[in-house]
């Protein structure tokens, strides 16, 4: 396992049907629901279900990057307030959309993969690789200082958990088989634009521009999901893009911020919907030719905007301003070690601290991926999934 620092720069189904061709699943028909109504969340949680594995970034960071030579981790007060479990280096109050999706599914909160707890039988229920600062790429985020990137994630797996899990098994159950009833969640992509691309300071755009950028990513996420099914994990859900243009920090730092009338960042928030639409593709290519294979595609930025819509009717009295931190919108102080600048009333903000949402969005995105409308799951939800 390698870590990168600044010092080593490197929608209701009513009906689906797939049939098996020589070399892929086709989606060949589904019925779609008219209306507003999610699909019933009332269906068990199907026995199928191993384990979850979780790749990701800040916004789904366990703690992964505790114990690194880093500014990207956030083990300290008030971080973790509401949490079951205190402080453990979430970036938020309380769990994340990760922590809400696997107890969903029946498994509880996932442990972080570089804790040394992390071992014997707790393992088989999976692990959540996220880590704070990191990307598809392995130099996006080297200016934070170490972390664990995509391809470090995806050595975490193959290196850590997975001898481990063998080791725990006891069942007869191969390790293939084992996989093939686990699933993937993966969300990355974000710090390769804000912390990467996007950067002054980046080379990036002396190589690529934007779309070719785009499709670079592109390129190496395939190599990554690709390296996860050859292992023989067969169904994943991947993430698109929030809107990054949206966070309190962004909207803060606008030269045309107004106070009475605040902002996304419309560029920004382009860039993520641009790359998610490549990510959709990208989900649809693996299904055509990757066997037995199921990709769910989560269009996490129309999730994120409707709850930002209709914040209101979600409970949210605080959209744009951050729980946690001080000045405009809570965002130019930031969340730090026992800081006194903490709401009381957190269940009522959409933002727990200038870049990531509260305890109280991430339940409600967690609960629109796994059971929510079709229009933002293709081809299902998770749930529909595990019920294959």
């Amino acid at each position: 396992m390698y870590i990168l620092s600044e010092r080593s720069s490197l929608r209701h189904l009513v009906c689906v049907v797939f049939m098996e061709t020589s070399s892929w699943f086709l989606l060949f028909s589904f019925l779609v629901f008219i209306g507003d109504v999610a699909v019933s969340t009332s269906v068990s949680v199907p026995s199928q279900v191993r384990a979850m594995f979780v790749f990701g970034d800040s916004l789904l960071d366990p703690g992964n990057n505790n114990n690194l030579f880093t500014a990207a981790k956030a083990n300290y007060y008030p971080h973790g307030i509401d949490f079951s479990q205190g402080t453990t280096g979430r970036f938020c109050n309380g769990g994340t959309i990760a922590d809400h999706l696997s107890t969903l599914v029946g498994l509880g909160i996932l442990p972080a993969f570089n804790n040394p707890n992390t071992k014997g039988t707790n393992v088989l229920r999976g692990a959540n690789f996220a880590s704070s600062a990191s990307g598809l790429l392995n130099d996006t985020g080297v200016n934070y200082g170490d972390r664990f990137p995509m391809d470090a994630q995806l050595e975490g797996l193959t290196e850590k958990i997975l001898p481990e899990m063998a080791r725990n098994i006891g069942d007869g159950t191969t390790m293939e088989e084992y996989l093939a009833k686990s699933l993937v969640y993966s969300n990355m992509g974000s710090n390769d634009f804000i912390t990467n691309y996007l950067v002054l300071t980046s080379y990036e755009p002396t190589l690529y521009t934007l779309p070719e950028y785009h499709n670079h990513l592109i390129d190496v996420y395939i190599r990554q999901l690709k390296e996860l099914y050859n292992l023989g994990v067969k169904k994943f859900l991947i993430s698109g893009l929030a809107p990054l243009g949206c966070t309190p920090s962004r909207i803060a730092g606008s030269p045309n911020y107004s106070e009475s009338n605040p902002k996304c960042a419309d560029d920004i928030n382009q860039i993520a919907i641009q790359f998610s639409a490549k990510v959709k593709t990208m989900v649809h290519k693996l299904n055509k030719e990757l066997v037995g294979a199921y990709f769910l595609y989560w269009d996490l930025y129309t999730d994120m905007i409707e709850v930002l819509n209709r914040s209101a009717y979600y409970g949210f009295k605080h959209v744009y301003t951050a729980c946690c931190g001080a000045g405009r919108l809570n965002s130019i102080i930031l969340c730090l070690p026992n800081v006194p600048f903490v709401c009381p009333n957190r269940s009522e903000y959409m933002f727990w601290d200038p870049f990531h949402p509260s305890d109280a969005v991430n339940a409600i995105i967690a609960k629109k991926a796994y059971s929510g409308k079709l229009q933002n799951m293709y081809p299902m939800n998770v749930q529909q999934l595990l019920q294959l």
